[in-house]
């Protein structure tokens, strides 16, 4: 199963790092991204948001300047960070204008 979802993902995961605040609802955290790629992202965080939410992010890119608000659906939750810290995947909504080419620019990177 594991080996279908990795067929199935758009670009590789990129590790990134990136610290973010995240908001839903009316919860308002800190949390970091973990790893980014072209459909969506894995933020770690002690608090998570439920399957299906939608979950506004502010944070930057390594070596970019800018910082980009991204929404993004809840797609699943790993509350004991099973294999790395607790967190959630997310698939991005939408996502900003130059937000995909800067996660290509830092794909050329790695």
């Amino acid at each position: 199963m594991a080996r279908q979802a990795a067929e199935k993902r758009i670009s590789p995961r990129i590790a990134v790092a990136a610290p973010t605040t995240m908001k839903w609802g009316v919860e308002k955290l800190f949390g970091y991204v973990e790893t980014v790629n072209l459909g969506g992202l894995y933020v770690a965080a002690d608090r998570l948001p439920e399957l299906g939410e939608y979950v506004d992010l502010i944070f930057s890119l390594p070596g970019n300047p800018k910082t980009f608000r991204v929404r993004a659906s809840v797609v699943h939750t790993d509350p004991l960070g099973a294999s790395h810290r607790p967190g959630f995947g997310a698939r991005f909504e939408r996502p900003p204008v130059g937000f995909l080419e800067a996660i290509k620019d830092l794909g050329r990177d790695h």
